[in-house]
Protein backbone atom coordinates (compact mmCIF):
# COMPACT_ATOMS: atom_id res chain seq x y z
CA UNK A 1 0.00 0.00 0.00
CA UNK A 2 1.26 3.53 -0.88
CA UNK A 3 1.50 5.69 1.60
CA UNK A 4 3.29 8.91 2.99
CA UNK A 5 5.14 8.02 6.64
CA UNK A 6 4.74 11.83 7.79
CA UNK A 7 1.41 12.64 6.30
CA UNK A 8 -0.95 13.30 9.61
CA UNK A 9 -3.15 15.99 7.72
CA UNK A 10 -6.76 14.53 8.11
CA UNK A 11 -5.93 13.37 11.54
CA UNK A 12 -4.68 16.52 12.76
CA UNK A 13 -7.52 18.67 10.74
CA UNK A 14 -10.09 16.26 12.43
CA UNK A 15 -8.35 16.43 15.65
CA UNK A 16 -8.90 20.67 15.63
CA UNK A 17 -12.88 19.49 14.60
CA UNK A 18 -11.86 20.98 10.77
CA UNK A 19 -14.42 18.85 9.11
CA UNK A 20 -14.95 21.83 6.46
CA UNK A 21 -11.03 21.55 5.58
CA UNK A 22 -11.37 17.88 4.81
CA UNK A 23 -14.58 18.37 2.86
CA UNK A 24 -13.10 21.12 0.60
CA UNK A 25 -9.90 19.34 0.16
CA UNK A 26 -12.07 16.28 -1.03
CA UNK A 27 -13.90 18.46 -3.74
CA UNK A 28 -10.23 19.73 -5.44
CA UNK A 29 -7.94 17.17 -4.51
CA UNK A 30 -8.73 13.90 -6.94
CA UNK A 31 -6.32 11.44 -5.30
CA UNK A 32 -7.11 12.65 -1.41
CA UNK A 33 -10.06 9.96 -0.97
CA UNK A 34 -7.38 7.25 -2.17
CA UNK A 35 -4.15 8.24 -0.01
CA UNK A 36 -3.02 6.82 3.00
CA UNK A 37 -1.30 8.70 6.01
CA UNK A 38 1.59 7.72 8.03
CA UNK A 39 -0.56 4.73 9.84
CA UNK A 40 -1.74 3.36 6.23
CA UNK A 41 -5.31 4.77 6.78
CA UNK A 42 -7.40 6.76 4.08
CA UNK A 43 -9.63 9.65 5.09
CA UNK A 44 -12.69 7.46 5.26
CA UNK A 45 -10.70 5.47 8.09
CA UNK A 46 -9.39 8.30 9.76
CA UNK A 47 -12.53 9.91 9.91
CA UNK A 48 -14.19 6.73 11.00
CA UNK A 49 -11.63 6.70 14.29
CA UNK A 50 -12.54 10.19 15.09
CA UNK A 51 -16.21 9.35 15.26
CA UNK A 52 -16.86 11.91 12.24
CA UNK A 53 -20.40 10.30 11.51
CA UNK A 54 -21.76 12.64 9.06
CA UNK A 55 -18.25 13.22 7.24
CA UNK A 56 -18.26 9.57 6.94
CA UNK A 57 -21.68 9.79 5.40
CA UNK A 58 -20.86 12.47 2.70
CA UNK A 59 -17.59 11.26 2.13
CA UNK A 60 -18.88 7.68 1.02
CA UNK A 61 -21.57 9.78 -1.03
CA UNK A 62 -18.47 11.01 -2.69
CA UNK A 63 -17.06 7.92 -3.59
CA UNK A 64 -14.77 6.80 -1.02
CA UNK A 65 -14.77 2.88 -0.35
CA UNK A 66 -15.96 1.66 2.89
CA UNK A 67 -13.82 -1.76 1.94
CA UNK A 68 -10.53 -0.72 1.39
CA UNK A 69 -7.51 -3.23 2.88
CA UNK A 70 -5.82 -2.92 5.89
CA UNK A 71 -2.94 -3.88 7.37
CA UNK A 72 -4.13 -4.41 10.75
CA UNK A 73 -7.32 -6.33 10.30
CA UNK A 74 -9.40 -3.59 11.27
CA UNK A 75 -11.78 -3.34 8.25
CA UNK A 76 -13.67 0.08 8.54
CA UNK A 77 -16.69 -1.96 9.87
CA UNK A 78 -15.10 -3.71 12.30
CA UNK A 79 -13.45 -0.28 13.42
CA UNK A 80 -17.11 0.94 14.28
CA UNK A 81 -18.09 -2.37 15.58
CA UNK A 82 -15.31 -2.04 18.30
CA UNK A 83 -15.91 1.57 19.08
CA UNK A 84 -18.07 2.28 22.66
CA UNK A 85 -19.12 5.62 21.38
CA UNK A 86 -22.18 6.64 22.05
CA UNK A 87 -22.36 7.01 17.90
CA UNK A 88 -20.74 3.92 17.13
CA UNK A 89 -24.02 2.17 16.68
CA UNK A 90 -24.87 5.35 14.16
CA UNK A 91 -21.62 4.86 12.10
CA UNK A 92 -22.09 1.10 11.82
CA UNK A 93 -25.20 2.25 9.84
CA UNK A 94 -23.92 4.09 7.94
CA UNK A 95 -21.08 2.52 6.77
CA UNK A 96 -23.66 -0.56 6.00
CA UNK A 97 -25.73 1.39 4.12
CA UNK A 98 -22.98 2.62 2.25
CA UNK A 99 -21.44 -0.51 0.78
CA UNK A 100 -19.74 -2.08 3.39
CA UNK A 101 -18.96 -5.74 3.18
CA UNK A 102 -20.86 -7.35 6.37
CA UNK A 103 -19.80 -10.88 5.36
CA UNK A 104 -16.13 -10.03 5.49
CA UNK A 105 -13.35 -11.44 7.47
CA UNK A 106 -10.83 -9.31 9.18
CA UNK A 107 -8.75 -9.26 12.31
CA UNK A 108 -9.02 -13.20 14.45
CA UNK A 109 -10.84 -14.32 11.69
CA UNK A 110 -13.78 -12.52 12.60
CA UNK A 111 -17.15 -11.28 10.62
CA UNK A 112 -18.30 -7.98 11.62
CA UNK A 113 -21.29 -10.06 13.43
CA UNK A 114 -18.52 -12.03 15.56
CA UNK A 115 -16.95 -9.06 16.76
CA UNK A 116 -20.27 -7.42 18.09
CA UNK A 117 -21.03 -10.99 19.47
CA UNK A 118 -17.55 -11.03 21.40
CA UNK A 119 -17.80 -7.16 22.53
CA UNK A 120 -21.39 -7.95 23.83
CA UNK A 121 -22.72 -5.00 20.87
CA UNK A 122 -26.13 -6.87 20.65
CA UNK A 123 -27.65 -3.52 18.90
CA UNK A 124 -24.75 -3.59 16.09
CA UNK A 125 -25.40 -7.41 16.34
CA UNK A 126 -29.19 -6.95 15.53
CA UNK A 127 -28.27 -4.34 12.58
CA UNK A 128 -26.22 -7.02 11.10
CA UNK A 129 -28.79 -9.77 11.10
CA UNK A 130 -31.17 -7.51 9.76
CA UNK A 131 -28.80 -6.75 7.51
CA UNK A 132 -28.33 -10.56 6.59
CA UNK A 133 -24.93 -11.30 7.93
CA UNK A 134 -24.82 -15.25 8.53
CA UNK A 135 -25.86 -16.27 11.71
CA UNK A 136 -23.61 -19.94 11.58
CA UNK A 137 -20.70 -18.49 9.91
CA UNK A 138 -17.35 -19.91 10.98
CA UNK A 139 -14.26 -18.34 11.24
CA UNK A 140 -11.47 -20.20 9.36
CA UNK A 141 -9.17 -20.17 12.04
CA UNK A 142 -8.96 -21.49 16.05
CA UNK A 143 -11.56 -23.29 16.44
CA UNK A 144 -13.93 -22.49 13.51
CA UNK A 145 -16.15 -20.74 16.18
CA UNK A 146 -19.26 -19.30 15.48
CA UNK A 147 -21.07 -16.23 16.83
CA UNK A 148 -22.96 -17.59 19.14
CA UNK A 149 -19.91 -20.05 20.29
CA UNK A 150 -18.32 -16.60 20.72
CA UNK A 151 -20.90 -15.13 22.25
CA UNK A 152 -21.48 -17.74 25.31
CA UNK A 153 -17.57 -17.98 25.98
CA UNK A 154 -17.87 -13.91 26.57
CA UNK A 155 -20.92 -14.07 28.66
CA UNK A 156 -23.12 -12.24 26.91
CA UNK A 157 -26.81 -13.27 27.05
CA UNK A 158 -28.65 -10.45 25.39
CA UNK A 159 -26.20 -11.24 22.29
CA UNK A 160 -27.07 -15.20 22.34
CA UNK A 161 -30.74 -14.59 23.07
CA UNK A 162 -30.83 -12.77 19.79
CA UNK A 163 -28.66 -15.06 17.66
CA UNK A 164 -30.91 -17.97 18.65
CA UNK A 165 -34.02 -15.54 17.38
CA UNK A 166 -32.31 -15.50 14.12
CA UNK A 167 -31.65 -19.12 14.12
CA UNK A 168 -28.69 -19.63 15.34
CA UNK A 169 -27.30 -23.12 16.10
CA UNK A 170 -26.88 -24.30 19.40
CA UNK A 171 -25.88 -28.02 18.66
CA UNK A 172 -22.96 -26.83 16.47
CA UNK A 173 -19.29 -27.62 18.02
CA UNK A 174 -15.90 -25.71 17.61
CA UNK A 175 -12.88 -28.02 15.62
CA UNK A 176 -10.19 -27.82 18.59
CA UNK A 177 -12.00 -28.71 21.94
CA UNK A 178 -15.34 -30.02 19.91
CA UNK A 179 -17.76 -27.94 22.55
CA UNK A 180 -21.10 -26.61 21.71
CA UNK A 181 -21.87 -23.00 22.42
CA UNK A 182 -23.11 -24.44 26.25
CA UNK A 183 -20.02 -26.40 27.01
CA UNK A 184 -18.04 -23.36 25.98
CA UNK A 185 -20.17 -21.06 28.41
CA UNK A 186 -19.12 -23.54 30.91
CA UNK A 187 -16.06 -24.20 30.54
CA UNK A 188 -15.31 -20.17 30.34
CA UNK A 189 -17.15 -19.71 33.45
CA UNK A 190 -14.18 -21.69 35.44
CA UNK A 191 -11.69 -19.27 34.47
CA UNK A 192 -8.22 -20.03 33.58
CA UNK A 193 -7.79 -24.00 32.72
CA UNK A 194 -4.73 -25.31 35.50
CA UNK A 195 -3.43 -27.66 33.14
CA UNK A 196 -3.52 -25.14 30.49
CA UNK A 197 -1.88 -22.87 32.40
CA UNK A 198 0.56 -25.15 33.93
CA UNK A 199 1.54 -26.29 30.06
CA UNK A 200 2.16 -22.91 28.97
CA UNK A 201 4.58 -22.30 32.04
CA UNK A 202 6.55 -25.72 31.20
CA UNK A 203 6.78 -25.37 27.63
CA UNK A 204 8.30 -21.58 27.98
CA UNK A 205 6.77 -20.31 24.96
CA UNK A 206 8.27 -17.42 23.20
CA UNK A 207 8.21 -15.25 20.80
CA UNK A 208 10.28 -14.52 18.01
CA UNK A 209 9.56 -10.84 17.05
CA UNK A 210 11.92 -11.08 13.59
CA UNK A 211 9.29 -13.70 12.43
CA UNK A 212 6.14 -12.46 14.23
CA UNK A 213 6.37 -9.03 12.72
CA UNK A 214 8.53 -10.07 8.98
CA UNK A 215 5.33 -9.33 6.87
CA UNK A 216 3.52 -6.00 8.43
CA UNK A 217 4.69 -3.42 5.99
CA UNK A 218 5.21 -0.72 8.68
CA UNK A 219 7.58 2.30 9.72
CA UNK A 220 10.72 0.29 10.46
CA UNK A 221 10.47 3.18 14.14
CA UNK A 222 7.12 1.20 14.48
CA UNK A 223 8.16 -2.28 13.81
CA UNK A 224 10.66 -1.95 16.40
CA UNK A 225 8.74 -0.79 18.98
CA UNK A 226 6.38 -3.67 18.52
CA UNK A 227 9.20 -6.07 18.96
CA UNK A 228 10.36 -4.52 22.03
CA UNK A 229 6.73 -4.73 23.83
CA UNK A 230 6.50 -8.35 22.09
CA UNK A 231 9.61 -9.81 23.80
CA UNK A 232 7.84 -8.99 27.61
CA UNK A 233 5.29 -10.79 27.23
CA UNK A 234 4.92 -13.76 29.65
CA UNK A 235 2.35 -16.15 27.82
CA UNK A 236 0.90 -18.44 30.78
CA UNK A 237 0.34 -14.82 32.83
CA UNK A 238 -1.39 -13.53 30.17
CA UNK A 239 -4.02 -16.57 29.36
CA UNK A 240 -4.31 -16.50 33.15
CA UNK A 241 -5.24 -13.14 33.29
CA UNK A 242 -7.61 -12.97 30.20
CA UNK A 243 -9.57 -16.11 31.32
CA UNK A 244 -10.38 -14.73 34.62
CA UNK A 245 -11.36 -11.41 33.47
CA UNK A 246 -13.77 -13.56 30.90
CA UNK A 247 -14.73 -15.47 33.86
CA UNK A 248 -15.37 -12.52 36.32
CA UNK A 249 -17.45 -9.85 33.95
CA UNK A 250 -19.21 -12.19 31.61
CA UNK A 251 -22.65 -13.62 32.88
CA UNK A 252 -22.20 -16.77 32.39
CA UNK A 253 -24.13 -18.41 34.31
CA UNK A 254 -27.28 -16.63 32.25
CA UNK A 255 -25.77 -17.93 29.27
CA UNK A 256 -25.76 -21.89 30.69
CA UNK A 257 -29.36 -21.62 31.48
CA UNK A 258 -31.01 -19.53 28.24
CA UNK A 259 -28.67 -22.09 26.41
CA UNK A 260 -29.36 -25.45 28.94
CA UNK A 261 -32.84 -24.65 28.00
CA UNK A 262 -32.78 -26.01 24.77
CA UNK A 263 -31.61 -29.30 25.74
CA UNK A 264 -34.96 -29.96 28.35
CA UNK A 265 -37.42 -32.14 26.77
Amino acid sequence: MNHKPDDTWTSDALRREDVAVVMQRVMTDPGYLKSRDHFRNTPLQTAIEFLQVGLVEWMLQQGADPNVEVDDGYTCLLTAIESNADTSLQMVKTLVDGGADIHRTGTNGWTPLHLAAVRGHVDKARLLLEAGARVNQRIEIDGCETPLMEAAAMGHPAVVGLLLEYGADPRLRDSVHNYTPLEKAQDAARGANPQVLEYLKSEDFRIDPNELFADLDLPADQIEMLKSESVKLDIAEQYRASADRVALEGDHQEVIRILSQLEDP
